[in-house]
């Protein structure tokens, strides 16, 4: 066994210096892009220079701005902007010399995603200024009227509209029988195109978004689908109704996307931790990214000769890429100081048995400088989401101080496939709960990890975990962080936005007709049990997992006297965006694990 490590102020402090980049749009010339990009203050818009790697802020202000793109001729760029992480968007128009900004929303509700029309005359976005679902609203930019398109009782994720702008493709559902639209935007009339019980259709998937979803003539339209339990690429003949699938395989499938001249189809691949870009043309299909890492938001170039993406992995910062063919050039130098390489883990893959003898999947970080007895599970959030090799400052972190560290892909993580996906349905809380909890038990039982030197840290979905793991498994943990959890699913519910209410309806039931359920998935209900001392963390503007739940427990725990610390963020929402704030949660959840948990 090896002592505590020492880790210098400067070697944490270079984790945090590389700029982060959110979305880019590609100019119509090729020649630039304009970007979504955080230098450490806030989401701001930046022009990167496709040829050189330069990079100059192009708009900033005390909000952030989100999810540039260019207008079909280059002159206008469309972004969404909110303050302090609220969530509350509303969507931008600015000329493409950074002047005439205006607000083309109205300040109601949330208002994001948007996107030109063919012509630039019209723009698209989402909106749940009704009902508290997202729908489809278009705006005239010339007269600037708002007319609503859609009724989904479910939220809309995703849309594309067709290349003569008569017609917009859209994704709608929560994960659960989800199927996809299209919308007549003069009459707004809506049909169904794919749709079919105990399957999932989706325009784009995650890690997008990507352009060209239609074919040139408008006659096809791409699409994902789980129907043979893995995510595949097909596509539907609008007239014909006939589906054809161009990619299958046993991995799960994002974000397809013809090259603008037809001829080829990128799209992006799990290959469990990594996450590749593809490109197959003909019959000849081949990797274009790194096969390490996650890569992510990938563009076509105008002329359909290559791609823009990210890429990025546990031991390096994203940075923006572009490659052609086989060939592949970094454009971009977001890490402007050298990295403590050396003192990071690479994962490891591993699988181990759950309770009910299902094979889970997760990533493990051992450090380099030999084991300390000290662990670390710290699941993902979501709960639909997967634990890839992507960079997070915590592992590294964590591994620098001497934890191992397994990053598990409980049931009901995405890339494992449709069964897999639908395996906490009518369970949050409660299988995903006993698949983490093996993750510890995978541990101790390899030798990674003392038993009585386990901890947990876990944000969102994963906070959440942590306060059911610590209140209903408490022999297990010398320590616990909880960051932005929810701990009361009734109240949770009551004061989430719609389409988190939809998600909870179809995985958990309706609250009022599954209270038992509810509240033994609620750890608020448990804390007497709580053992192992706490760190929480909540955000103050955080409308996903309000503050209120935090406060709360904060309140009954003191009232107990239990041993925990609580902190809150005021100026920051579900996420800290200010690198202050990040730097802060990460250091103080790594000094209360180090001091809590010793060698």
């Amino acid at each position: 066994m090896t002592k505590t490590r020492r880790v210098s102020e400067r070697d944490f402090s270079s984790l945090f210096r590389a700029t982060e980049i959110e979305r880019f749009s590609i100019h119509p010339t090729g020649l630039k892009a304009v970007c979504s990009v955080n230098k450490g203050q806030n989401y701001e818009l930046a022009m990167l220079n496709l040829s050189s790697g330069s990079i100059r802020t192009f708009l900033s202000g005390d909000q952030a701005l989100l999810s540039p793109t260019y207008s079909p001729c280059g002159e206008l760029i469309a972004y969404q902007a909110d303050f302090e992480g609220n969530e509350d968007y509303d969507v931008y128009v600015v000329d493409a010399g950074g002047r005439k900004r205006r607000k083309v929303t109205d300040g109601v509700a949330d208002n994001e995603h948007p996107a030109f029309s063919p012509d630039g005359a019209r723009l698209a976005f989402l909106s749940n200024r009704e009902s508290d679902m997202e729908n489809l609203y278009v705006i005239d930019l010339g007269g600037k009227s708002m007319t609503r398109l859609t009724d989904e009782p479910l939220p809309i994720s995703d849309f594309a509209w067709s290349p003569d702008g008569e017609t917009i493709a859209y994704g709608v559902g929560v994960g659960d029988d989800d199927y996809i639209s299209i919308v007549n935007t003069r009459k707004r009339k809506t049909k169904k195109a794919l749709a079919k019980r105990g399957v999932e259709f989706g325009i784009s998937g995650y890690y997008g978004p990507c352009a060209f979803h239609w074919s040139n003539d408008g006659r096809s339209l791409l699409f994902t689908s789980n129907e043979e339990d893995r995510f595949d690429i097909g596509v539907l003949d609008l007239a014909s109704r006939r589906r054809k699938w161009l990619v299958r395989s046993a991995n799960d499938k994002y974000c397809p996307s013809w090259s603008p001249d037809g001829t080829k189809l990128a799209y992006l691949e799990v290959q469990d931790p990594d996450l590749v870009l593809k490109v197959r043309e003909g019959r000849r299909t081949m990797v274009v990214s790194q096969k390490t890492g996650v890569s992510r938001a990938a563009g076509w170039l105008p002329d359909s000769s290559g791609l823009v993406y990210v890429n990025g992995s546990s031991v390096q910062p994203e940075e923006v890429f572009l490659a052609r063919a086989s060939r592949r050039k970094k454009l971009t130098r977001f890490q402007g100081v050298p990295l403590p390489s050396k003192k990071f883990a690479r994962p490891k893959l591993v699988r181990y048995r759950s309770f009910d003898g299902l094979r889970i999947s997760a990533m493990l970080f051992v450090p380099p400088g030999g084991l300390s007895g000290r662990g670390i599970v710290l699941p993902h959030g979501g709960p639909e989401m997967q634990s890839l090799n992507f960079w997070d400052q915590i592992v590294q972190m964590l591994v620098m101080k001497g934890f191992s560290v397994i990053l598990p892909n409980y049931r009901g993580s995405t890339g494992y496939g449709g069964r897999f996906l639908h395996l906490h349905d009518r369970d949050l809380g409660g299988g995903d709960l006993k698949d983490t909890l093996n993750a510890g038990r995978f541990m101790i039982r390899r030798g990674f990890a003392d038993k009585d030197k386990l901890g947990f840290w876990g944000a969102s979905y994963g906070g959440y975990m942590c306060m059911l793991a610590l209140t209903k498994a408490p022999e297990m943990w010398a320590a616990g962080v909880s960051v932005v959890g929810y701990f009361d699913c009734e109240t949770e519910f009551e004061n989430e936005r719609g389409f988190l209410k939809a998600y909870d309806i179809s995985k958990m039931g309706d609250p009022k007709e599954n209270r038992e359920l509810y509240r033994d998935r609620s750890p608020i209900y448990f804390l007497e049990h709580l053992r192992a001392p706490l760190l929480m963390t909540a955000s103050a503007r955080d409308v996903r997992c309000p503050p209120t739940e935090s406060r709360e427990v904060a309140r009954r725990l003191r009232e107990m006297g239990k041993e925990f610390e609580y902190h809150e963020y005021t100026d920051e929402g579900h996420w800290p965006r200010k690198r202050k704030n990040l730097k802060d949660l990460y250091s103080r959840s790594v000094d209360f694990l180090d001091r809590k948990i010793e060698s």
